[in-house]
């Protein structure tokens, strides 16, 4: 497609398809509103043009994306296809001929596309701006051709010949002009008319493929009842709600039925909701649908035909060798009648006997039952003969020996194997079948999951715990495999990637930078929390002139009595490194000291509302009296006064001496028995304290603060900065600048709070205010860039990351689709409460759709 443009018409061109000439001087342009000449609308042989005006903010294949998106989202699922889509750098726009039920849902919102973020754009609506011809490109004979040529080249599928393959159907050369969207219902439903209505090849179709579509709704699928598929494979759509599914499924039949991938699978109704649906389908997933179940594994099997397995032990492990050219599952079955060993035991233990010079080893399904630790695993068979012939079948136990060690040793502990674990296998114990699980495939997926692509940050941090690996145990603590998934990661994303973290995965080897050499822009690593004993372990990552690196957590660290002598060993090999452990190297190789500490970033959030309310609100006396209900009923108060001034007024030593009346320092206290008297207890008496105290500003720029505890039972935040204790009448006396330190204990007393019941609430159980002077650093940037009188009160704005998160909540309480979840918050004023109302009256007169939910 190419583009001949003048001032009053354009010409598309088709490589195909005779041209479409576009002219304005008859159209009819709509924008903002509601309505239009429906005589306009109404010609048949005509085409219209939808402009986009996103004005630059949407850029890159992901905008055009987005736009798309959206723009079906509007249409709720009325058929529509965009042709000639065309970018431009402020506006982009596209035709559609005999879409009226489409157009009349995007004038319903006045002509506006929401986008994923939450954010709207304008659309122009042109009508008439060009006539159809005969010849001219048409999807319904695109969808017919591709279809065709499906018919002629069906393929054979888990045994099965005559497979219909749609998979990523939208992509089909045929539509390199045209959208064909299956995620879009009334597009979805043209396809299945098409393909059931043409009685001669249909009549070949013994099965269909639908993978990686978009699918959201299979409603258009029930042209298709009554017919008996050997496969419909549905995954990797976007399937989403359990009731809507089960219901959807009721007419459809076949002998197995695939769904992995869909978001329905992760949700708690998943799979119990199938019960009533499962008469339909022999295998669900590969799995009998008898047993299909969350926990399942091919080692089920209870009314499943497949084979107990071919045993082997230390009594006839010479016939491991018939089994050589298997493709089947086998079961590693560890018998631990006590059950003295955890998973994570066991195969700590059973990957020291793995080698290296072998098949890669992937444990899938295990599962600890009847008093053993099972799991399957295929295609090592190398590995398996290794583990029959040179280990014998066992595990060993290992202890570590205590002995005396010089203080700088590089040798590692001794360790001792005190008990073994016999074992034996089941070879053969069943038929891999499509649907189980495919360790690379599910790595892969695993990988596109754990990379974000605005940050341009790989996260592998404890990937065994990446959605979809749950039954797989994944052994980077084996080179092999940590080399083949870098490798799998850099051939993907190659130099996009600037940071790579692989905390919390057991490594102990990383010198692996030939399987990252596609990672060119690399300036960062996370090895955190593994188990590296030495440099020299990682030394050669030393090529990627790496800007950070973060070891903390790792044994070799404990090598090391002083910061400095770590880092200079670190610097030695990695000479370009600005940051080491998340802190930055100063010029001179020492740590730079951090103006905040978080000892758990899941304490963030509440450290951050608390302080923050907290201060704010303390700052007037007439608002103190909402901190009240912050505070337990047993709580603590103690303060110290420490504010010297040598050149004070009379007015100004007054002011301090307020603080001192209720100070407990107790070096100063000339009668001890004040020293209880000046312990505040409970809320009351705290209350009647600190509205006792004078307004103050805070200079929250000022402010350090750091969290040292944070856990189920208790937060401890301290705080240090300064405030102004401003004078009354500043032409008899000054402000004092006042430094202070103060520590709180916040306890949770109620959780499971908040529309979605994950709010915890905390009171304060001990507060330490400590008042003293500032210091130099302190008094030459206080209040440098502002006084709190000059900044604008902007508590009533709700920010853009509120109202996401508010749109988030609501769609997860009500599984509506974004845009029905803007418009009620919206139409409710951005209040939650009255959102939940507009969505109940909406239901409640029949004016959501079933197409509306996710």
């Amino acid at each position: 497609m190419n583009i001949l443009r003048t001032k009053s018409h354009d010409v598309i061109h088709f490589p195909e398809h005779p041209s479409i000439e576009i002219s304005y001087s008859n159209t009819n342009s709509y924008t903002k509103c509601r309505s239009y000449d429906a005589k306009a609308m109404n010609q048949g042989f005509v085409w219209h043009q939808i402009v986009v005006q996103h004005n630059g903010k949407i850029i890159g294949s992901d905008g055009k994306r987005d736009i798309l998106d959206a723009l079906f989202e509007a249409v709720n699922n009325e058929e529509i296809y965009p042709i000639a889509y065309r970018r431009g750098p402020k506006e982009d726009c596209f035709l559609v001929r005999q879409c009226q039920p489409a157009l009349d849902k995007l004038f319903a919102q006045k002509l506006r596309l929401r986008l994923p973020n939450g954010h709207s754009i304008s659309i122009i609506v042109q009508l008439n701006v060009a006539d159809f011809h005969q010849g001219q490109i048409s999807p319904t004979a695109q969808i017919t051709k591709a279809l065709s040529q499906l018919y002629n080249s069906m393929e054979r599928y888990n045994g099965e010949d005559g497979i219909l393959n749609l998979s990523q159907f939208g992509r089909n050369p045929n539509f390199a002009d045209v959208v064909v969207n299956l995620g879009n219902s009334g597009v979805l439903e043209r396809i299945c008319n098409l393909i059931y209505s043409n009685d001669e090849k249909f009549r070949n179709v013994n099965g269909i493929v639908m993978k990686n579509n978009g699918i959201r709704t299979l409603a258009p699928l029930k042209q298709f009842a009554g017919v008996e598929f050997a496969i419909l494979d549905l995954r990797d759509n976007k399937l989403r709600s359990p009731e809507r599914i089960t219901r959807e499924l009721l007419p459809l039949q076949a002998d197995e039925l695939m769904l992995a991938g869909n978001p329905v699978i992760n949700t708690n109704k998943f799979p119990d909701c199938l019960s009533p649906v499962l008469k339909n389908f022999k295998r669900i997933d590969g799995i009998p649908s008898e047993n299909y179940s969350k926990d399942y594994s091919p080692l089920n099997k209870s009314g499943d035909k497949d084979s107990e397995g071919y045993r082997i032990d230390w009594s006839n492990r010479s016939n491991i060798n018939n089994f050589e050219c298997s493709n089947d599952w086998h079961a590693v079955m560890i018998p631990d009648p006590e059950h003295n060993h955890t998973k994570d035991d066991i195969f700590n233990y059973f990957f020291l006997t793995i080698s290296p010079k072998f098949s890669d080893f992937y444990p899938c399904y295990y599962k600890f039952d009847k008093g053993e630790h099972q799991f399957l695993v295929r295609q090592c068979f190398d590995q398996i003969k290794h583990l029959v012939e040179y280990c014998n079948l066992e595990i060993g136990i290992p202890r570590i020996v205590q002995q005396a060690m010089p203080e700088k040793s590089d040798l590692l502990p001794e360790v001792e194997m005190d008990s073994k674990l016999v074992y034996y296998l089941l070879m053969n114990i069943s038929p891999f079948k499509t649907g189980q699980v495919n360790p690379l495939e599910c790595i892969d997926k695993a990988l596109n999951r754990r990379y974000n692509a605005v940050d341009r940050v790989l996260n592998l941090s404890n990937f065994q715990d990446t959605e979809g690996l749950q039954n797989i145990v994944i052994n980077l603590n084996s080179i092999n495999i940590l080399s083949r998934i870098l490798m799998q990661a850099s051939k993907k994303f190659a130099s996009s990637v600037v940071e790579l973290r692989l905390d919390r995965n057991k490594i102990v080897f990383a010198n692996v930078p030939k399987v990252l050499v596609l990672m060119g822009n690399l300036k960062a690593i996370d090895l955190g929390n593994n188990w590296i004993h030495h440099l020299k372990d990682i030394n050669e990552l030393s090529v990627f002139k790496l800007k950070s690196l973060r070891l903390d957590g790792n044994p070799l660290c404990s090598k090391y009595n002083f910061a400095g002598e770590y880092i200079e060993a670190v610097k030695e090999i990695f000479q370009d490194l600005e940051n080491l452990d998340n802190v930055e190297i100063t010029t001179k190789g020492n740590l730079s000291s951090q103006k905040n500490y978080l000892c758990d970033v899941a304490g963030y959030d509440l450290t951050q509302e608390f302080v923050t309310r907290y201060f704010k609100t303390f700052e007037c006396v007439k608002d103190r009296a909402k901190l009240k209900d912050a505070y337990h009923d047993n709580a603590m108060l103690t303060l110290t006064c420490n504010y010297l001034s040598a050149n004070s007024t009379q007015k100004t030593r007054a002011r301090i001496g307020v603080y001192s009346a209720f100070s407990r320092n107790i070096l100063k206290m000339h009668d001890l028995t004040r020293a209880c008297a000046t312990v505040h207890y409970g809320r009351e008496e705290i209350m009647a304290t600190i509205m006792s105290l004078p307004d103050v500003s805070f200079d929250m720029l000022t402010f350090t603060t750091d969290t040292t505890i944070h856990n189920d039972r208790l937060t401890a935040i301290t705080i240090n900065g300064v405030y102004l204790d401003q004078a009354k009448d500043h032409a008899t006396d000054t402000d004092v600048v006042m430094a202070f330190s103060r520590t709180f204990l916040l306890t949770p007393v109620k959780h499971f709070l908040g529309p979605l019941n994950k709010g915890t609430n905390y009171k304060i159980i001990n507060d330490q205010l400590n008042i003293l002077n500032p210091t130099a650093a302190q008094t030459k940037i206080a209040f440098k860039y502002f006084t709190n009188d000059n900044i604008a009160d902007d508590e009533n704005e709700m920010s853009l990351k509120t109202k996401e998160s508010m749109l988030a909540m609501l769609q997860e309480l009500t599984h509506l689709k974004s845009v029905w979840c803007t418009r009620c918050l919206e139409d409710a004023g951005w209040d939650l409460q009255k959102a939940l109302e507009v969505f109940i009256g909406l239901c409640k007169n029949d004016e959501i759709s079933d197409t509306s939910f996710m």
